[in-house]
């Protein structure tokens, strides 16, 4: 068993010497004949017990036939949490966050040239709190198109709460009294859950980098929650997203369906309007290089949290508003499906603001996308079963991220091809393309359901999955079925650390794409409401059968493992199937919605996705905890055969602790061999360096002793 483990071991670490991806951004420095790419990447320090974070840029000439004049060594960055580049390319702006005697402090750094010309202390002038960080839902960090002011997201500061008992201090040497709040230490603080513990109240600020002033403006409503803003065109005023925070705050991180406007504060008239639809959610703001118009997303107010989302655009002279691309309902296979991403790239123009350039699941591939913006015509300008999400746009330069399941991430750059040529893009890594890995292939498969699945109102859907298999196979390998979470997420043919460890371990790997999931059209995605339980877990099921029936793998050694709806479906999958499934591994799993809904930061999740209407007066009655219960994996507790490890982040506001020990208890008492791993300091994804790989380990030593495999 040593040798086994050192090997599973060997894996991973061998795996994690590949870095991720984190950002990239062509300077505005670059010319027609030279780009200048500044590149930031992660990547595990098993030593440290930490990802580390380092820089790396590159100076590329030549258009369609790109060559690397020059590579700088790699930089590691700490207590960076912002690096912005000015408009000319001349300055670039920094925010660190520095920790001195427990005390956070952030400092905002200008660069000219050679040399740091400015630094400030941002907490010295008592106008805000902590800086919000690129968190991918609040934060912004953005110059004026003038490079005279930097705007940015921070926490509202409020009066020090103290007790009614504290003594009233004596004023600072500089005559001020700091204002407090007695006898309000202890009041609640709503916040927006999940990974995003601790931002209450926000504000947007400017930062005079003539006077080095700060200014927090105060034109704006107290029940709005301010994040992702910019600058309207002319430095005229700001643009931000809204959000409100009545009666409470839900989590909102993976949940872009929360109630929100696109605001624009003129600053001359001190006038705030919206500049967005009604009734709906917004996000991703991008001003065009012209300054002529705006596009944004947005999706309808609840629901399934991830859902087609359209692009609208807004025209600056006219205030015209207009649908750039809308959700689509049932496209065929190979029809474009709407846009289903999270976000647009914080860049996403072409240089004469015709066209916006984009990267979108269509069906289980990431791809690139270019919209016409008067046409409104929508191109497909990456192919193939393989991953190509667009990082950055400028100066109709693009750079990709790409990969496959047996491909780590690599960066490429690409020339956007004139109008009505896209299809034409020509790709060029910048690292050269790494090898496939050696110990794994990969396929797409479509699955259609059988009569008897057939959905009661949309009818019969296909979906897919993605089967990893070792690339020797002597011998049928053991399989792991490894549904995704969400449910309304996906698994991409791109690359995923665990599923090649888990192939480069010796097991097939069966990653299924069942009908709910993003990217297939949204009566795909919504025709699980209701079902979760049913659908899903037979969608699961089914996959999993057709791959056994053909011989592949050995159906005496089936595993199942996934997190979050994954961790659902895996403990749902042994209990409906317990002669089919010999072991699972599960994280943070939803085992029982009945008391799910008091716990969770998204408690509208569980009645939507049981198929029952959701407002925020809701109480669940006996009528619902039946339903909500019958579609609960701990309601087939009692056909549980297989053994089951659960891991938890104990700080996992989505999916609290108190599920997975429930059931570790339940499946304890009826002598089903159960193991339960905690890890400090995660939340909803274990993802701390220590963590994620132990899980791992865990995960495939489990399996292994449960499936008899070699050892």
């Amino acid at each position: 068993m040593g040798h086994r483990v050192n090997k599973i071991v060997d894996v991973y670490r061998q795996l994690s010497r590949f870095p991720e991806p984190v950002s990239a951004w062509i300077s505005n420095l670059s010319g027609k004949k030279q780009t200048i790419l500044n590149t930031q990447w992660s990547q595990h320090d098993f030593e440290r017990k930490e990802k580390v974070k380092f820089s790396r840029d590159y100076l590329l000439s030549g258009q369609g036939n790109v060559s690397v004049d020059f590579r700088s060594p790699n930089r590691e960055i700490s207590n960076e949490l912002w690096n912005e580049e000015s408009p000319s390319g001349s300055f670039r702006a920094i925010v660190k966050k520095v920790t001195k005697k427990d005390e956070d402090k952030y400092f905002i750094e200008v660069w000219e040239g050679t040399h740091k010309s400015q630094c400030i202390d941002t907490l010295a002038q008592s106008k805000h709190g902590k800086i919000y960080e690129n968190d991918g839902q609040f934060g912004s960090f953005v110059w004026s198109y003038s490079e005279k002011s930097l705007l940015y997201i921070a926490e509202k500061k409020l009066p020090k709460s103290v007790s009614y008992f504290e003594r009233e201090k004596a004023d600072d040497d500089k005559g001020k009294k700091e204002e407090i709040s007695r006898g309000t230490e202890h009041f609640y603080k709503d916040d927006w859950g999940e990974q995003l513990t601790g931002k209450h109240l926000s504000v947007i600020c400017i930062l005079d980098l003539e006077s080095g002033d700060i200014r927090v403006l105060s034109d704006i409503p107290d029940d709005l929650f301010l994040g992702q803003a910019c600058w309207a065109p002319s430095d005229s005023g700001v643009l931000f997203i809204g959000w409100d925070i009545n009666p409470y705050r839900p989590g909102i991180i993976y949940c872009p369906i929360r109630k929100s406007f696109v605001y624009h504060l003129d600053f001359k008239s001190s006038v705030l309007k919206t500049v967005s639809e009604e009734g709906r959610s917004c996000r991703s703001v991008r001003v065009s290089p012209d300054q002529s118009k705006l596009v944004y997303l947005d999706n309808d107010i609840g629901g399934p949290h991830m859902q087609g989302s359209r692009l609208l655009m807004y025209d600056w002279a006219t205030g015209d508003l207009n649908v750039l691309s809308d959700t689509v309902a049932a496209p065929a296979a190979n029809e474009f499906p709407g846009l289903s991403l999270l976000g647009l790239p914080q860049r996403c123009w072409s240089a004469d603001s015709r066209r916006v350039v984009t990267s979108s699941l269509w069906r289980s591939n990431v791809v690139g996308l270019v919209i016409d913006v008067q046409g409104k015509s929508i191109t497909r300008i990456t192919q193939g079963n393989k991953s190509f999400g667009v990082m950055d746009v400028n100066q109709d330069r693009i750079v990709f991220c790409c990969s496959s399941p047996n491909q780590p991430h690599y960066m490429a750059v690409a020339e956007l091809p004139i109008g009505g040529s896209e299809a034409e893009l020509t790709m060029t890594p910048i690292d050269g393309q790494p090898s496939p890995l050696t110990d794994s292939k990969y396929e797409l498969l479509t699955l259609i359901p059988t009569d008897d699945r057939i959905h009661p109102k949309y009818g019969k859907m296909d979906y897919e999955a993605i089967l990893i298999m070792p690339a020797e196979e002597k011998e049928k390998p053991p399989m792991i079925v490894f549904p995704h979470g969400g449910p309304h997420t996906a698994f991409p043919t791109s690359y995923l650390r665990y599923a090649a460890g888990f192939s480069a371990c010796g097991f097939a790997v069966l990653m299924v794409n069942y009908r709910g999931s993003f990217g297939f059209g949204e009566n795909n995605l919504r025709s699980l409401l209701g079902f979760i339980g049913d659908q899903d877990v037979k969608d699961v099921h089914a996959a999993a059968e057709a791959v056994v029936k053909s011989g592949r793998v050995d159906g005496s050694k089936v595993a199942a493992f996934g997190g979050s709806h994954g961790g659902f479906l895996t403990t749902h999958l042994l209990g409906q199937y317990p002669d089919f499934y010999r072991v699972g591994s599960c994280r943070n799993p939803v085992t029982n919605l009945t008391n799910m809904m008091g716990v969770t930061d998204i408690p509208d999740w569980v009645m939507v996705e049981s198929g029952l209407p959701f407002d925020y007066t809701v109480v669940p009655d006996g009528e619902h905890l039946a339903q909500m219960l019958a579609k609960s994996p701990i309601a087939y507790i009692d056909q549980f055969k297989a053994p089951l490890q659960i891991m938890l982040g104990l700080d996992d506001r989505r999916v609290p602790p108190k599920q997975g020990e429930q059931f570790y208890k339940a499946l304890r008492s009826r002598n089903i061999p159960t193991r339960l791993v905690t890890y400090e300091g995660n939340s909803h994804p274990i993802i701390t360096t220590d963590a994620e790989s132990d899980a791992f380990v865990n995960t495939i030593t489990w399996f292994d002793t449960h499936l008899v495999h070699n050892k």
